[in-house]
């Protein structure tokens, strides 16, 4: 079978920042450390993991012009020669996503900048990239938020004419462009309760509202995705689809987990890693996403891990078959 073709999106990426700042107090002049900074976006997290689990990917979407040049080198020293860069610079800086960890009090403080703000040449130009990286046998993944300028109609636009040149849509993006996608038709979308809750129109507060929210988005129950990913935290995922109504965790010691930043983009990673080679295989992807994102927790750094600890969790993942009423 052959191994379909997976692109990453990312039309707000950002560079990462992690200071180790003990005693950290809002309001007050505090010492720091830097320990990391690196180019993220979800998409390129993705990308990195996907990499990382031996797959290789296109990156695409936007950065901006003075960034460029970092993120190329990145992707390539990271990914190993499995990632090919092919992002649009705009006129801008990319924003910085600053992380602030204190291993006194052993808390974690996330400033998000909301990032550049783009023309309306550049969403003409990354719409028409993607329209030639769009075609059957292709995973195309719209990671993130979106930024300031691109308003959510026009990027559900070029997320309809992405699925009608025949690509395999997979979004996992903020509630905006969610709501924009509502009633469309996609491939696979992975959303947090939050996320699932607005674009199911249901209530997600327990595992079992989860599930039924998850059918009623999923094409078996009516609705217009064929694979819908639930994510339920520590409590692992929920995969609604054909291939198997899923439900799977990873046991870990809570003492073992760092931080959680980025267990999502692992998870999809994790998961499009199978698919790329078998896009019926559910169970398998389940398994690999779920471990990939444990081991994720694991580390202080987004999409970046251990292979040892992927290894160890993909052989005591647990995953179940969820009965249908």
């Amino acid at each position: 079978m052959p191994e379909i073709r997976v692109v990453t999106v990312t039309l707000n990426p950002a560079v990462d920042r992690v200071l180790e700042a003990p005693g950290f107090a809002v309001g007050r002049h505090v010492k720091a450390k830097r320990i990391a900074l690196y180019p993220a976006g979800k998409g390129v997290n993705v990308s990195r993991v996907l990499a990382t689990l031996g797959t290789r990917s296109v990156v695409t979407g936007l950065v901006g012009k003075n960034e460029l040049g970092m993120f190329e080198e990145h992707l390539e020293r990271a990914g190993e020669g499995r990632i090919v860069c092919q992002l649009l610079i705009v006129r801008a800086r990319t924003r910085d996503n600053t992380t602030i960890v204190d291993p006194v009090e052993d808390t974690e403080t996330h400033v998000r900048d909301e990032g550049f703000h783009v023309q309306p040449d550049d969403v003409t130009r990354i719409g028409s990239k993607l329209g030639m990286l769009a075609r059957p046998g292709v995973m195309m993944a719209f990671c993130g938020s979106l930024p300031p300028g691109l308003e959510p109609s026009a990027f559900a636009a070029i997320v309809r004419r992405c699925r009608d040149l025949g690509a395999k849509v997979v979004v996992d993006t903020s509630r905006e462009a969610l709501e924009a996608l509502r009633g469309e038709r996609l491939w696979m979308a992975k959303l947090n309760a939050a996320e699932l809750e607005t674009l199911a129109q249901r209530p997600t507060e327990t595992l079992e509202q989860t599930i039924e929210a998850s059918r009623a988005l999923s094409v078996h129950g009516g609705g217009v995705v064929d694979h819908v990913v639930a994510t339920l935290g520590a409590d692992g995922a929920v995969h609604i689809g054909e291939g198997g109504d899923l439900r799977g965790w990873v046991s870990v010691h809570p003492g073992r987990i760092v931080s959680t930043v980025g267990c999502g983009d692992s998870l999809l990673a994790g998961m499009l890693s199978i698919l790329a080679r078998d896009a019926k295989a559910w169970e398998r992807a389940m398994r690999e996403g779920l471990a990939a994102a444990t081991a994720n927790a694991c580390t202080r750094e987004a999409g970046f891990f251990d292979p040892n600890d992927l290894y160890e969790f993909r052989d005591v993942a647990t995953l179940e078959h969820v009965d249908k009423d």
